[in-house]
C-alpha cells in the first residue's frame, strides 16, 4: 500500500501525469481510480482534460466534501447535513438563548452570527473540538469575549450531537472519527489521487493519514522541488504542507517521475516563476509575455485590463474562452468588470456568479419588504423607497388606484407635505 508525495514546479506536468495514471487504470473497469481536488471548478476541468485526452470511464473525481459523504456511506453513519442558512438560523437562535454579557449589544445583529458562524467552520476544519478550545482560553486567563464564543461554540456542537446533525466543515471531522472506528473503510479502493492543492487542513491531513494504510495507492502532488530549500522560503505554503503531510505520513516526498516540459513560447514566464522574489535573481527580457501597468484606481485597472484582453483576442484571433481576468478578490471588481466589459461588447462570465441581491426583481422586492420593518410609525415608510415601490416596473398597484401617473402625482404630493 504504497503512499507517494510528488513534487514538481509550477506547471510541469502533475495534473497531466495523474490524468494519464487514471485513465490506464480504469482500462477494462477492473479498478475505480479515485480523484480529490480542492474546488467544483478544478473537478470540472480535471474531467474536461480526461475527455479530451480520449475519456476514461470509472473515474471518480469530486472535493473533499464528496469523499467524506462516500466514507461516511460506506461506514454507515447517516446525518443530516445542514445548509449554510440552516446553519445560520441555528447559530441565531443559539445566540438569542444564549447568556452573553461582551456581546450583548450585538446580540440581534445579523452580522455578529455570521462572524461566530465563520468562527466555528475554522475551529472545526483545524479539528479543534469545543471542550480543547474551551480548555485553551480559560488556561490563557479566561477573556470574557473568548470565553463567551466558547459557550457558543459548545452549545452548538452539542445541538448537533443532539439532534444527528452535522455541518459542512465538521464532515471531515466526523468521516476522520468514523475511519478510526472502522478500520475496513476504504480497503477496496484500489488508488486516490490527491491534485491542485497548496494548503491541506488537520482534518484532511488526518483523513489521508488513515487511508494511507488502506487503499491501494495514495498519490499526492504539491507544487516544489525536493531539497530546495531556496524554493521553499518562496513557496512558504507549499513547503510549510509538504512537511506537515511528511509528518503525517511517514514519508519522504520525492520528484514527479514524469515531466512534462514547459511551453518553450513562454520562457519569460517560466523565468519569472523560477526567480519570483529572489533578490540576486538574473534579468531577462519579457519579450512581451509580461505587461505591466499601473492605475490609479480600480475602475482604471480594469479598463486596462479588458482593453488588453479584447485587443489580444482581436489580434491573435483568440477564442474568448482561451482569455482570463483573474483578481484576488473579486468582489471590489465586479460592478467595474460587468460595466466595463458592456462598453466594450466583451461577453463575461463571472465564475462565481452573481449576489442575488444584484437582480432588480429580487432588489426591488427586498426594499418593498423594507418599508414594514420598521417599528416606528414616522419612519415606517421612508419616502425614497416608497416612491421607488410605487414607480417600480415589478409591482402591480393598479387594484389599489396607484398608476405610473398617480405615482408621479404622489410623489409630488409627499414632496410638498414632507
Amino acid at each position: 500500500m504504497p503512499t507517494h508525495l510528488y513534487l514538481s514546479p509550477a506547471a510541469s506536468g502533475k495534473t497531466t501525469y495523474l490524468v494519464a495514471q487514471a485513465r490506464a487504470l480504469s482500462t477494462g473497469l477492473t479498478t475505480t481510480p479515485r480523484v480529490v481536488v480542492p474546488t467544483q471548478l478544478q473537478v470540472r476541468a480535471w474531467q474536461r482534460r480526461l475527455a479530451e485526452t480520449g475519456g476514461a470511464l470509472g473515474v471518480r473525481v469530486g472535493t473533499f466534501d464528496t469523499l467524506y459523504r462516500e466514507i461516511l456511506r460506506a461506514a454507515g453513519e447517516v446525518y443530516v447535513l445542514l445548509s449554510e442558512p440552516i446553519q445560520y438560523r441555528l447559530l441565531r437562535a443559539l445566540i438569542a438563548d444564549a447568556p452573553l454579557q461582551h456581546y450583548a449589544p450585538l446580540r440581534n445583529r445579523p452580522g455578529f452570527a455570521q462572524v461566530v458562524q465563520g468562527f466555528v467552520r475554522e475551529l472545526k476544519a483545524g479539528g479543534v473540538p469545543p471542550d480543547a478550545f474551551a480548555h485553551a482560553v480559560k488556561s490563557m486567563g479566561g477573556e470574557p469575549r473568548l470565553l463567551e464564543l466558547a459557550q457558543l461554540y459548545t452549545a452548538y456542537q452539542e445541538r448537533l450531537q443532539h439532534e444527528g446533525w452535522a455541518d459542512f466543515a465538521g464532515l471531515g471531522w466526523l468521516t476522520a472519527e468514523a475511519l478510526a472506528s472502522h478500520p475496513d473503510v476504504g480497503r477496496d479502493w484500489s488508488h486516490l489521487f490527491v491534485d491542485g492543492f497548496d494548503d491541506l487542513t488537520s482534518v484532511q491531513v488526518d483523513v489521508l493519514r488513515h487511508l494511507a494504510g488502506r487503499v491501494g495507492e495514495l498519490v499526492i502532488t504539491l507544487t516544489g522541488s525536493p531539497g530546495d530549500d531556496g524554493r521553499a522560503l518562496i513557496h512558504h505554503r507549499f513547503a510549510r504542507t509538504r512537511r506537515r503531510l511528511e509528518t503525517a505520513l511517514g514519508i519522504t516526498a520525492e520528484p514527479l517521475p514524469a515531466h512534462v516540459t514547459p511551453d518553450p513560447r513562454v520562457p519569460a514566464l517560466i523565468h519569472l516563476e523560477a526567480t519570483l522574489f529572489t533578490a540576486d535573481a538574473a534579468q531577462r527580457p519579457a519579450d512581451e509575455a509580461v505587461t505591466l501597468i499601473a492605475a490609479p484606481d480600480r475602475e482604471a485597472e480594469v479598463r486596462a485590463a479588458l482593453r488588453w484582453l479584447k485587443t489580444r483576442v482581436v489580434s491573435e484571433r483568440l477564442r474568448l474562452s482561451d482569455a482570463a481576468l483573474l483578481a484576488r478578490d473579486i468582489e471590489p471588481y465586479r460592478p467595474f468588470i460587468q460595466q466595463t466589459a458592456d462598453e466594450f461588447g466583451v461577453p463575461v462570465h463571472i465564475l462565481d456568479g452573481l449576489p442575488l441581491r444584484a437582480s432588480p426583481a429580487v432588489a426591488a422586492l427586498l426594499d418593498l419588504l423594507r418599508l414594514a420593518l420598521s417599528d416606528d410609525a414616522d419612519s415606517a415608510f421612508p419616502w425614497r423607497l416608497t416612491v421607488e415601490a410605487w414607480r417600480s416596473p415589478y409591482f402591480e398597484w393598479t387594484a389599489c388606484g396607484i398608476t405610473p401617473e398617480a405615482a408621479e402625482s404622489l410623489d409630488r404630493l409627499a414632496r410638498w407635505g414632507r
